[in-house]
């Protein structure tokens, strides 16, 4: 079964946009984990270690 990777943190939502839309423009799909919550409450951005930005593991050579 294919799995989640992390492959980049950021503390702000806004700054993982710019690297997710280079990924998807090249056809890797991604998905950001603790985006809304950081929209929502941004002071918890460090506590839960910030905005993932994770593809799947296959991708991760690419």
């Amino acid at each position: 079964m294919e799995r989640l990777v992390t492959i980049k943190t950021f503390t702000y939502p806004h700054e993982a946009y710019i690297l997710q839309t280079k990924l998807e423009d090249e056809g890797i799909p991604t998905f950001l984990k603790d985006e809304k919550t950081v929209q929502v409450y941004n002071f918890y951005s460090n506590a839960i270690g910030g905005v993932k930005l994770q593809v799947w593991e296959k991708d991760t050579q690419r």
